[in-house]
């Protein structure tokens, strides 16, 4: 999921929070979205504590790499490598 933008079926993409644009809905109308089920907000509850407690997997090395090459000056990211991985990530969230 990019940005919390949903694309299942009959899901509302509310990108609108934070862009001022309009919502777009797909599959069902929008009065069709329906609120998350208990068992559903439960679940995600558990996944949020079990993620928390393991903690962000952090490369303190590399941060520092970046951290040196962006005050240098001579950092200078790939738009299709990071545009890939989020796809990536995107597609892999879906699978589940």
């Amino acid at each position: 999921m990019i940005n919390g933008i949903s694309t299942g079926t009959g899901a509302l993409i509310d990108a609108t929070r934070h862009s001022g644009a309009q919502p777009i809905a797909t599959g069902a109308s929008s009065s069709a979205v329906k609120a998350a089920a208990p068992e559903d907000k439960a679940a995600v509850s558990t996944t949020i504590a079990a993620l928390t407690a393991a903690g962000a997997p952090i490369d303190g090395d590399r941060i520092q790499a970046l951290r040196a090459a962006i005050r240098a000056g001579s950092y200078r990211p790939d738009p299709q490598a990071i545009a890939g991985r989020m796809i990536d990530a995107d597609l892999a969230g879906a699978a589940l």
